[in-house]
């Protein structure tokens, strides 16, 4: 079977995927029901909004970014992160709340608590169910999560999609703003890195559940970008 594509988003879908789901499925990136004919293959669909592609220039690795450049515009669609950093936040996320689940259900249930200690042991355990939801919180974001990225001559606005909700950010762009790698945080006390662009307030970031190789073709993809514009852009 030739390759085939998602209408929607533009997304290689594997020939392990077709045969197991027929011609009609959600697609795994874009969430769309999409439905495949054989005679749409070989090709991916054309460029339009929110269908993005690398076009005449260096394709990213991968199959998952998607890259448009229309005069001084980049556009830069960034999917929902599948990366083992992803995976192990959710991972530990389950884990912690199912352990403060058992300890914290175990105290209370021991009948061994009056009033005064209850007033010590719910904020104590309150502290490990927050810490828990906010660690799957941030890994339901990263997972589900779409980020639309748009660099102009003097401005940088992010859109966080997430199940049909949308956030804009807008940033100023200064003459020497530039894309780079930060520690977003801290897995197994190894750090977990973003992409982030220094803009005239604070720092745009992005991309914390892409693989290293999709991280750096976004750096050096924004810094290409930003460094052709006009001396007297910002």
């Amino acid at each position: 079977m030739s390759v085939e594509y998602c209408p929607r988003c533009g997304a290689v879908l594997s020939a392990d995927l077709l045969h197991k789901f027929g011609p009609e499925f959600d697609c795994p990136e874009c969430d769309e029901r999409i439905c495949v004919s054989p005679a749409t293959g070989g090709a991916p669909p054309s460029v339009a909004s929110p269908q993005l592609q690398a076009a005449g220039e260096e394709r990213p690795p991968g199959d998952r970014l998607q890259c448009r450049t229309v005069g001084s515009q980049l556009v830069l669609l960034i999917p929902p992160g599948s990366n083992k950093e992803n995976r192990s936040m959710g991972c530990f996320a389950v884990a912690w709340l199912g352990l403060t689940g058992v300890v914290s259900g175990a105290a209370v249930v021991s009948g061994n608590l009056d009033a005064g200690s209850m007033l010590v042991v719910v904020p104590f355990f309150g502290v490990f169910w927050l810490v828990g939801l906010l660690m799957l919180y941030f890994w339901y974001r990263g997972r589900f999560g779409k980020t639309y990225v748009l660099v102009e001559s003097d401005r940088l606005v992010t859109k966080f999609e997430l199940f049909g909700r949308e956030k804009y950010r807008e940033y100023g762009l200064a003459p020497d703003s530039r894309a780079r790698l930060v520690e977003s945080y801290r897995s197994n006390n190894r750090p977990v890195f973003a992409v982030a662009v220094s803009t005239t307030a604070k720092q745009a970031k992005f991309g914390t559940f892409l693989s290293r190789k999709e991280k750096d073709w976004i750096i050096k993809r924004i810094n290409r970008h930003l460094a052709a514009r006009p001396e007297e852009a910002g």
